[in-house]
């Protein structure tokens, strides 16, 4: 086990060194693909025994340990970073071909951030201390900066600095939450205080509330502002949007996990107290405001990518609200169709942009006719990514929504249906300006099969997830 432990942190450290090496960019691609599938590989094996029954969780550390909701999470980024590097292999060799192509050196520097990155991520989802979680989370965001910034240009520039700027000062909220979290257990409840996440659930009736409730709010910004949570949310679509496709992949399948996982585990304890009941209105409301107000936000865009990433605001406070009912599986379903679905949608949206050279919507036009393999995808996935039935995202926005009316929340599900009808009219109607026209003539579809792989193994999976979970669902009742 501890060799596999090795093996999954030292791949991304040999993986950059042999980057500084390695001067064919062609050939740096191939390493980190091959680098991210063992990766992968490798977690599997490592969880196997959580999820066969053998093992409940085990600790690699006093303040690193794996549950099997961990193991999931880790297994998920790590899948997305593979899907979205294996695409990104074609993605940057076509960047390549331009007039104007990346430096070597910039491509290299951002497959070796990308592998960094994903380790920080790990880090996250395996943290038993609060204040290694904030360290964890902090150091997302300075790995993941340099990928928005890879395009060099001003807009890129700007998105970077506001993107460094609002998750700082968010992450300095978070940082004096855990403080008063840790002040909470010092009146008696664990001798000396402590930030193990696991003790302070034990004692968590015994903490002080108002320091504890104090904490929570904090984090629940700061750590909020990392996710997208409106209004803490305006880095979030010039980030993704100025980041390359593969990268916008990753910010929006992966890194968003991340900052609503410290939610969860800050929730975990507050749940654990008698007086939750208010923490959790909280949660609710600012998970359904989120929702409502990214539905409204989708009407007025004009950029593919700024469209999807709305979109991914829209399904952080759907993860908010799973969160706010106090159901990690819940939680897990909804942010694994979203990751599914939504590293399609960015890794399509790329293919646009770059066979039409343009950003916008309305100079997209013609795709059907121009490259039919694409529309016919990226409809499937528009459709996956709004909830449409058969596939997975429908099923877990649909228990979202049961749950809610379980637990009396009538006027959160009731919010959550409009906005969710809304948004699904409005991505609809907007994709469609982009499917319908004539072809273009300055349209290049280039490598047709390459850069569908990805997209289609990700859209097929999606429709299993939905066809087999909805055959149990409907069964059972």
């Amino acid at each position: 086990m501890l060799q596999l432990i090795l093996l999954i942190v030292l791949i991304p450290f040999a993986v950059a060194i042999m980057l500084c090496e390695i001067k064919d960019c062609k050939m740096a691609g191939r390493i980190v693909v091959v680098a991210s599938w063992l990766q992968l590989a490798l977690i599997i094996c490592f969880s196997y025994p959580l999820f066969n029954g053998s093992m409940a969780g085990f600790s690699i550390s006093e303040d690193f340990g794996l549950t099997r909701i961990d193991a999931a999470f880790v297994i998920l980024t790590s899948g997305v970073a593979a899907c979205a590097l294996t695409h990104g292999h074609v993605f940057f060799g076509r960047e390549l071909q331009k007039t104007d192509p990346p430096s070597s050196s910039s491509l290299r520097l951002n497959y070796a951030f990308s592998m960094f990155f994903v380790l920080a991520m790990y880090c996250v989802f395996t943290c038993k201390n609060l204040g290694y979680l904030w360290i964890a989370v902090e150091s997302t965001t300075l790995l993941s900066a340099p990928l928005v910034y890879f395009s060099r240009s001003k807009h890129a520039l700007e998105a970077t600095w506001k993107y460094l700027i609002i998750c700082s000062v968010g992450i300095s909220f978070a940082l004096l939450g855990t403080l008063f979290i840790f002040a909470s257990g010092q009146h008696g409840a664990v001798s000396g205080g402590t930030l193990q996440i696991d003790d302070l659930i034990a004692a968590a009736p015994k903490l002080d509330y108002k320091l504890l409730r104090f904490g929570f709010i904090f984090c629940f910004l700061g750590y909020g502002t990392k996710a997208g949570i409106f209004p803490l949310h305006s880095w979030l679509p010039d980030a993704h949007s100025e980041a390359p496709a593969p990268s916008s992949a990753i910010l929006s399948g992966s890194l968003l996990n991340c900052s609503l996982f410290a939610i969860f585990r800050i929730s975990q304890i507050v749940m654990a107290t008698p007086l939750s009941q208010l923490d959790s209105q909280l949660i609710l409301w600012a998970g359904a405001i989120t929702v409502v107000a990214a539905s409204f936000f989708l009407i007025r865009q004009y950029s593919l990518k700024r469209l999807f990433a709305y979109s991914s605001i829209e399904n952080v406070g759907l993860m908010v609200v799973a969160i706010g009912l106090n159901s990690g599986p819940l939680f897990f379903l909804q942010a694994l169709n979203h990751s599914i679905a939504k590293v399609s949608l960015f890794l399509l949206s790329g293919n646009v942009i770059q066979a039409t050279g343009k950003k916008h919507i309305p100079q997209q036009s013609g795709l059907m006719a121009s490259a039919p393999g694409w529309a016919v995808l990226m409809a499937m996935a528009v459709f996956a990514g709004t909830g449409a039935p058969p596939f997975g995202t429908f099923l877990s926005e649909w228990l979202i929504l049961m749950r809610s009316i379980e637990l009396h929340h009538y006027v959160i599900a009731g919010l959550l249906i409009g906005a969710l009808a809304l948004s699904f009219i409005v991505v609809c109607m907007h994709v469609g300006k982009i499917f319908f026209g004539a072809a273009s003539p300055n349209f290049q579809y280039f490598r047709p099969i390459a850069t569908s792989v990805i997209p289609a193994l990700l859209i097929s999976l999606s429709l299993c997830i939905g066809l087999a979970s909805q055959l149990q669902f409907w069964g059972g009742l």
